[in-house]
C-alpha cells in the first residue's frame, strides 16, 4: 500500500514538475517575443531618421534658407554621430546591460526628433542631427546586443532578418509616409510622428531591465578582445560585406531624392512611392534569409547574394547607359540589388556576432562602427561628386564589387 502511494505521489510530483517546466518555457518564449518585437520597433523609429526626411529634404532647405551643401551634410552628420560614438554605446551596453540602454537611448532620440521638428535655423538642424545620429547608433547596438543575448544559430539570423525588416520598412514605407505627411501639412508635423511615438515607448512601456537574458550574466563579465576579433576573418569579412551593401542603400538614399526630382522631374509624392518597391524587394530579401537559413549553409548564402548584388548593379550600369531619360533604368536594379542585400545583411551579421566569446554589446558596437564608417566614407565621396545617375551608378557598382570580393575572401 505504502509502495502505490509513492509511486501515485511520484507521478503527481512528475506531472507538476512537467507543468512547471512547459510553463517556464511558454513565458520564456513570451519574453523573448515581447523583446524581439521592442526591439525592432525601436529599429524601426531610429532607422526612420536616415529616410523618413528624404522627400522632404528641398523643403526643409528652402524653409530654413539652407546652403546647397545642406542636403549632403544633413545625411552625412547623421551618420558621422551613429559611427562615432558606438563603441561608447557597447561599453556602455555591457555595463548597464542592453535593454537599459535601448529605453535610455529610444526616450533620448524621441526628445531630439521633437527639438528637430522646431529647429530655427539650418545650423541647429544640422547639430540636433549629429545628435540624432548618435543615440540611434545606441539604439541600433542595443537591439542587436538583446538579439546576441536572446538567440543562437538560425534562430539569430531569423531574429536579424526581423530587424532587418524593420529597416527596410524604415527604408521604404517610412519615406512613403513622410512625403504624405509633408504634402499635407508641412516637415515640422512629420517629425512629430517619429518623435512621439519614441517618447511613448520609452516613458510608458519600455523594456523590463531585470529581462532574463539567456547568459547575460556569464557574457558581460568576460572581456571581448576587440582587437583580436577585428583581424579574424571569419569576423571582419562578413561584417565588410554587409556594410558595403548598407553603403549603397546609404549612397541611394542621399542621391536619389535631389537626382530624381531634378534629373527625372519627379515630383515629392512620386519620390515617396518609390518607397513600396523598395520596401517589397527587401522584404523579399529578408523572407529569403529567414527560410533558408539552416544554421550552418549561412556562409554560401551571402556568397550567394553578394554575386546577386554585384548582378544587380551590372544590370543598373548596362541599362542607364541604353536609357539614358528613363528612371526605372536605375531604380529597378536597385530593387534587385535590395534582395540581394536583404538576404546579406542578416546573414553577415549572423556569421560576425558567433565569432564573439565576450559581451554582446562591445562586439555589436564594433560592427556598427565599421558599417557606419563605410557608409559615412561612401557618402562623402559622393557627396563631393556632382549629383549625376552616372555618379550614383558607378559608385553602387564599386561598392557591390568590393562586397563580392570580401565574400570570396571569407574563409
Amino acid at each position: 500500500m505504502a509502495d502505490i502511494v509513492c509511486q501515485a505521489s511520484f507521478r503527481l510530483t512528475g506531472a507538476g514538475y512537467c507543468q512547471e517546466s512547459i510553463s517556464i518555457t511558454k513565458h520564456s518564449a513570451m519574453t523573448k517575443r515581447r523583446i524581439l518585437y521592442f526591439s525592432c520597433l525601436a529599429v524601426l523609429l531610429c532607422q526612420s531618421g536616415i529616410t523618413f526626411y528624404l522627400p522632404m529634404l528641398p523643403t526643409i532647405a528652402d524653409d530654413l534658407n539652407a546652403t546647397d551643401e545642406f542636403a549632403a551634410l544633413s545625411l552625412s552628420l547623421f551618420l558621422v554621430g551613429m559611427g562615432t560614438c558606438v563603441m561608447l554605446w557597447g561599453r556602455l551596453g555591457a555595463t548597464l546591460g542592453s535593454s537599459r540602454m535601448l529605453t535610455w537611448t529610444l526616450l533620448l532620440y524621441g526628445c531630439c526628433t521633437l527639438l528637430l521638428a522646431v529647429s530655427p535655423g539650418d545650423w541647429a538642424f544640422l547639430v540636433l542631427r549629429l545628435l540624432q545620429g548618435a543615440l540611434a547608433g545606441g539604439i541600433s547596438v542595443a537591439a542587436r546586443a538583446l538579439m546576441v543575448e536572446q538567440y543562437d544559430g538560425k534562430d539569430l539570423t531569423r531574429a536579424y532578418s526581423s530587424l532587418s525588416l524593420c529597416f527596410v520598412l524604415s527604408l521604404g514605407a517610412s519615406q512613403f509616409i513622410g512625403a504624405m505627411i509633408a504634402t499635407l501639412t508641412n516637415w515640422r508635423v512629420a517629425m512629430l510622428v517619429v518623435a512621439i511615438p519614441c517618447v511613448l515607448m520609452a516613458t510608458v512601456k519600455g523594456l523590463n531591465v531585470t529581462a532574463h537574458h539567456r547568459g547575460l550574466a556569464h557574457r558581460a563579465g568576460e572581456s571581448a578582445s576587440l582587437h583580436k576579433l577585428i583581424v579574424q576573418p571569419r569576423f571582419i569579412l562578413p561584417v565588410l560585406a554587409g556594410g558595403l551593401g548598407y553603403s549603397i542603400i546609404v549612397v541611394f538614399s542621399s542621391t536619389a531624392p535631389l537626382l530624381l526630382q531634378q534629373s527625372f522631374n519627379w515630383s515629392m509624392w512620386e519620390y515617396g512611392l518609390l518607397g513600396w518597391p523598395i520596401s517589397i524587394a527587401y522584404l523579399l530579401g529578408t523572407r529569403l534569409a529567414s527560410n533558408l537559413a539552416t544554421g550552418d549553409n549561412e556562409i554560401r548564402m551571402l556568397r550567394y547574394s553578394s554575386a546577386l548584388l554585384l548582378f544587380g548593379a551590372l544590370i543598373m550600369l548596362i541599362a542607364s547607359s541604353l536609357l539614358k531619360t528613363a528612371a526605372y533604368a536605375i531604380w529597378l536594379p536597385y530593387c534587385l540589388m535590395l534582395v540581394a542585400q536583404g538576404i546579406a545583411y542578416p546573414v553577415s551579421l549572423s556569421l560576425a556576432s558567433r565569432q564573439s566569446t565576450g559581451a554582446a554589446s562591445p562586439a555589436m558596437a564594433l560592427i556598427a562602427f565599421v558599417h557606419q564608417l563605410l557608409a559615412a566614407l561612401a557618402n562623402l565621396i559622393s557627396s563631393t561628386l556632382d549629383i549625376s545617375a552616372v555618379m550614383l551608378v558607378m559608385l553602387c557598382v564599386g561598392l557591390a564589387s568590393l562586397a563580392w570580393l570580401a565574400t570570396r575572401a571569407s574563409p
